[in-house]
């Protein structure tokens, strides 16, 4: 009996809404999934389907922000024992350090007490661990046979033509990005670090207000010398991947406009 081949997009964590567009463009074109002979769609790992979305395999927004996932092999070895069947396709997004690293603070802000990004940023700036390591880890312990690395800005159609070719499937939009303005995450943690708990209804109002205020300087960026070398290490990093059998950067054009 052969086994399902099984293909899988990993969005990173905190990447707004990219794994919700993909998963509903795959639940609306079931059909012409089916017609360009792919098997059913799941969000996880699931022995019965074929293709695969998740933000979680690698780890949560903590695990990134404390140690860039450091556990990303033995979950990607749970996740393909799940599945029963042989990794054809991996997908993977990629964002640069110097923008990943504020994204997912801001992520965190919103939900609880953090500490200050100010004070994390030699730390992470200076940290060795990073894309080469994660997807390489990633990649050996699911047994990829191939390896399509999107680099953000990721469009829902790249990201389809990239883990179903052939099958163009349509994109519904993509939902609205929710405005999170910097003097409401101060307002935010200061509740947080008093003990509050603050309820989803007043953190929206909260940042409706708080979107009326002038806005000062960036609540999580790293300085411009700092940006740069973040900047540097990250083209480095999708060029030494790039040079590896069996990885491309970026969906085909071809299949791209295949998918639009």
């Amino acid at each position: 009996m052969t086994k399902t081949v099984h293909h899988l997009m990993i969005c990173a964590p905190a990447m707004a809404g990219l794994a919700g567009q993909v998963a509903r463009a795959l639940a609306q074109g079931r059909d012409r999934l089916a017609e360009a002979g792919y098997g059913a769609a799941a969000i996880g790992p699931s022995a019965s389907a074929q293709i695969h979305i998740d933000e979680t395999l690698i780890g949560r927004v903590p695990q990134g922000l404390a140690g860039f996932f450091p556990q990303v092999g033995g979950r990607a070895r749970d996740y393909a024992g799940r599945l029963g069947g042989p990794v054809g396709r991996l997908v993977i997004t990629t964002l640069p350090y110097d923008l990943y690293y504020p994204m997912m603070w801001r992520f965190l802000a919103q939900r609880r007490a953090v500490q200050p990004f100010a004070e994390m940023a030699e730390l992470l700036v200076a940290r060795e661990r990073g894309w080469v390591e994660l997807v390489s880890e990633l990649s050996a312990a699911l047994g990829a046979r191939e390896t399509v690395i999107l680099p953000a800005p990721v469009r829902g159609e790249e990201a389809l033509a990239a883990l179903v070719p052939g099958a163009s499937l349509p994109m519904p939009p993509a939902a609205a990005q929710e405005n999170v303005p910097d003097t409401g995450l101060v307002m935010l943690q200061r509740l947080y670090r008093s003990g509050a708990t603050i309820a989803p209804r007043q953190i929206q109002r909260l940042m409706q207000f708080h979107a009326r205020q002038p806005q000062p300087a960036p609540l999580a960026a790293f300085s411009a010398l700092e940006a740069a070398r973040l900047r540097r290490r990250y083209q480095a990093d999708l060029a030494t991947l790039a040079a590896r059998s069996g990885v491309r950067i970026g969906a085909a054009p071809e299949l791209v406009l295949a998918a639009e």
